[in-house]
């Protein structure tokens, strides 16, 4: 379109054409008059006819170029009418996609912020279920010491009612005092002891309630943190052929946030148990730390299960990806355990495995963690 433009002439130019056109007109009018007048008074003047002659057929031949060339810009202007109602129908179309597009915009826009509305409860979700699991666990471990507790309480008044009965009959004897007092020595070590493990469960399961459910900062010993948390999982352990190994040194003191690392520790144990030792009777799982420079510290956990193809491997972070779809896998799990140490901690966590070699992930966190607005809003919330 800009070349054919550029080849019809302006308006300007076919006005001066046109009044060339009329002047020249003028001009032979006023030879043929002048013309006939020489004619009729001194004779023709041939020579004067035959110039007038020519000049008429020069304007007549310049008259042809300029209809020809007024008929070609009449084409060249219909075309450019017609190019410009094509261009302002586009425009109208390109104008109603652009709206349909920003209305599509402001769709998607609503469906991912409710989107992020429904994965931030289903990781809460996740995680009040991870801490019902505790709660259960630790509930299903109290048994055993309370249990023992009262049962040692029943014998012991029962001694006792036969101990107060010999003395109203006044027919105890010394023997019969030495070993009721021996009894009640051997008693009072079960009570104690089994109190005692009852209380260290509640007091380590309190702890790690806590801790995740706050997301409280503070400052806190690794190891102890971790010991904290195995103790409320023993019982996902118990009755199974793994194994745990435990690597922490005491004294690794961090400034951050101690729910989040527990969170982390027990969905990768959920996940060796559910996937890494599919199939396999006794495996074993390792957990250690050290200190590294730059204020950091190493956190690993590693177990010796099937671990994970290179496909699968570049996915595990990403949000409700599991290979157990439909047979309770959330696809939560290692997505919560990514974002906690990301997000919170302010750490890196790397993965590496190979099938058949199980799985080693790799945590870099600072000692001390960055101020997390996030988990103060959790913290809130909770």
């Amino acid at each position: 379109m800009p070349e054919e433009t550029c080849l019809s002439p302006a308006p300007a130019e076919v006005e001066a054409l046109q009044a060339e056109v009329a002047r020249h007109k003028k001009i032979i009018e006023i030879l043929m008059d002048h013309a006939e007048q020489r004619r009729s008074t001194r004779s023709s003047d041939f020579g004067l006819f035959q110039t007038a002659v020519m000049l008429e057929d020069q304007i007549r031949e310049r008259t042809r170029e300029l209809e020809a060339a007024l008929h070609e810009n009449e084409k060249i202007n219909r075309k450019l009418q017609h190019t410009q109602a094509q261009m302002a129908g586009e425009i109208e179309q390109r104008k109603l996609a652009h709206e349909a597009l920003e209305r599509e915009k402001e769709e998607q826009k609503v469906l991912i912020a409710k989107l992020e509305q429904a994965t931030n409860q289903l990781v809460q979700s996740e995680k009040l279920a991870s801490l019902g699991s505790l709660v259960a666990g630790v509930a299903h471990e109290l048994n055993t010491p309370l249990g023992n507790s009262l049962m040692v309480a029943s014998a012991m008044a029962g001694r006792i009612d036969e101990f107060a009965q010999l003395l109203a009959e006044g027919t105890l004897r010394k023997q019969a005092l030495l070993d009721f007092v021996e009894y009640c020595r051997n008693a009072a070590t079960l009570l104690q002891r089994n109190s005692q493990r009852a209380a260290g469960l509640i007091g380590n399961f309190k702890a790690v309630a806590v801790d995740q459910t706050s997301m409280r900062r503070r400052r806190f010993d690794l190891r102890q943190a971790i010991d904290e948390v195995l103790s409320t999982l023993q019982p996902k352990l118990k009755y199974t052929g793994h194994r745990l190994e435990i690597d922490v040194p005491a004294g690794i003191v961090l400034d951050s946030y101690p729910g989040p690392i527990e969170q982390i520790i027990t969905n990768l144990l959920a996940n060796s148990l559910q996937h890494g030792f599919e199939g396999i009777a006794a495996g074993t799982i390792r957990i250690g730390a050290e200190a590294v420079a730059d204020g950091q510290v190493t956190l690993r956990y590693a177990d010796d299960g099937i671990g994970i193809g290179a496909a699968d491997a570049r996915k595990v972070f990403d949000p409700f990806f599991t290979t157990k779809l439909g047979s309770g896998g959330s696809g939560l799990g290692l997505y919560i355990v990514y974002n906690l140490t990301t997000a919170v901690l302010g750490g890196s966590i790397t993965l590496s495995t190979a099938p058949g070699q199980g799985v080693l992930f790799e945590l870099l966190l600072p000692l001390v963690a960055p101020d997390n607005p996030l988990a103060e809003e959790e913290s809130y919330a909770a």
